[in-house]
């Protein structure tokens, strides 16, 4: 037997060896490379409490040969008008019709049940997809097989998981998912599984782009997951501090908030004010919007309104927009969500200012704070006309009290005492940094000459 042949029945050997442990567990979570640069005489293929591995020093032969034979099936395939299954074109070697065709060493009917019934190619698309998860042209392959039924949808899933625990910066295996959910209800789908995916990728890898935007297109199918985004977000940002894909997708959530008008029902911002009174059991009440009307107070240096019901908030809504008058007929949800988000960009001024002086100064921190700043500025410039119920008559009734509909829309902006703190701030931040100076400039709309 010579060398090739020898190679060629090793890296047979390792593939039927990974194959049976896809069989024999169903359940594997991981998958990983083990650095083993010498042979050690023995099977390279390590399963332990559902974790499968590899030693390295065998991956460039049985890659190599799985490359090629995944090649051959693939030109085989295009040379015809199905899958071929049994019948090979000439550019075939017999060893390699043996293997693919259902022979003595290859995948026969039967022979592999855990995912792709009797097509043999599944088993050497498994291999070389778990060691290079970034050649298209194999989940390419699994498409075709996938559409012509031949693989499982929820085994599919599942392999695609375990392609993330070994690489979670792997595009084509998020991309791989978002085109399976295609062919399942929404109503089927397990979005929170996906969440979860999504933030352990992100978890083993800093800055995984890919990752996030699995996660916003998840948001984007299930907007009712976005109330949990603004706690899992906060949570990830103070364990990776320098980690700005983070930031990213917490200003994602915010804006998307805003845009669609939903916030957390049971999260009204309220915070204990006051010392407890008595023994302690009982707590003075809490102050809604707490971290805004806090923000409002250390840029302006006076007391904040200091909502804690309903009747109260209206208070708060008049101050920052005085554009805003009792005869205004506002919608309700877009009342809540702008004080909302409102109150969560003023959280997160202040949670920035928290990790700046517990940490090293961060880049990601500082232009979270500068995209806070600007949602602030923006959300205030604009929130009267938005604020407005749209669906009401508002020109109705002429001769009544509600003001014409541009008048009411046109926020003066030196009538908003914490508008003109903001910006006051920005600009005394802006003295001796003139890169700060130009970003107020480009993106705040105002110099330091103002």
């Amino acid at each position: 037997m010579g060398q090739d042949d020898e190679d060629t029945a090793f890296s047979e050997k390792i593939i039927n060896e990974i194959d049976a442990v896809f069989m024999r567990d169903p359940e594997l979570i991981a998958f990983e490379i083990i650095p083993m640069p010498l042979n050690q005489n023995k099977s390279p293929v390590i399963h332990v409490e559902h974790n499968l591995g590899l030693q390295s020093w065998c991956i460039d032969c049985v890659y190599s040969y799985a490359h090629r034979l995944i090649l051959l099936y693939r030109n085989d395939w295009l040379s015809s008008s199905a899958p071929p299954v049994g019948c090979w074109s000439v550019t075939w070697n017999v060893a390699d019709k043996g293997k693919l065709s259902g022979g003595a060493s290859g995948l026969g009917p039967g022979s592999n049940t855990s995912n792709g019934g009797n097509v043999p190619i599944i088993k050497y698309l498994n291999f070389a997809i778990l060691i290079n998860p970034d050649v298209a042209t194999f989940w390419n392959l699994r498409r075709q097989l996938f559409a012509k039924n031949r693989l499982d949808i929820a085994k599919e899933f599942h392999f695609s998981t375990l392609v993330l625990s070994k690489k979670p910066k792997s595009n084509e295996a998020f991309a791989y998912r978002r085109w399976l959910y295609l062919f399942q209800s929404s109503d089927a789908i397990d979005w929170a599984f996906e969440i979860s995916l999504c933030e352990k990728s992100a978890d083993k890898s800093n800055t995984n782009y890919h990752a996030w935007c699995h996660r916003q297109w998840v948001l984007m199918k299930a907007p009712n997951l976005l109330k949990y985004e603004v706690h899992k977000t906060e949570k990830f940002i103070r364990k990776h501090i320098h980690d700005y894909s983070c930031y990213n997708h917490r200003q994602f959530v915010l804006a998307k908030m805003f845009e669609l008008c939903y916030y957390d029902e049971e999260d009204d911002g309220s915070e204990q004010i006051g010392e407890p009174v008595g023994n302690g059991s009982e707590c003075s009440r809490g102050r809604k919007y707490n971290a805004l009307c806090a923000l409002i107070e250390t840029l302006t240096g006076g007391a904040a309104p200091s909502p804690t019901d309903d009747a109260t908030v209206n208070n708060l809504l008049r101050y920052l927009l005085p554009a805003i008058t009792k005869e205004h007929e506002l919608n309700p949800l877009r009342v809540r969500t702008f004080l909302y988000c409102l109150n969560q960009a003023a959280y997160d001024l202040r949670l920035c200012s928290q990790l700046a002086t517990l940490h090293s100064v961060s880049q990601a921190l500082e232009n979270h704070r500068k995209f806070m700043v600007k949602f602030l500025i923006d959300r205030l410039r604009v929130g009267s006309g938005w604020l407005l119920n749209t669906s009401a008559a508002i020109y109705a009734n002429p001769g009544g009290c509600q003001q014409p509909l541009s008048k009411v829309t046109r926020l003066d902006e030196d009538a908003c005492e914490f508008l003109q703190a903001l910006k006051a701030h920005e600009l005394r931040r802006a003295h001796g940094d003139p890169r700060h100076a130009q970003w107020c400039k480009m993106f705040l709309g105002i110099g330091t000459d103002q």
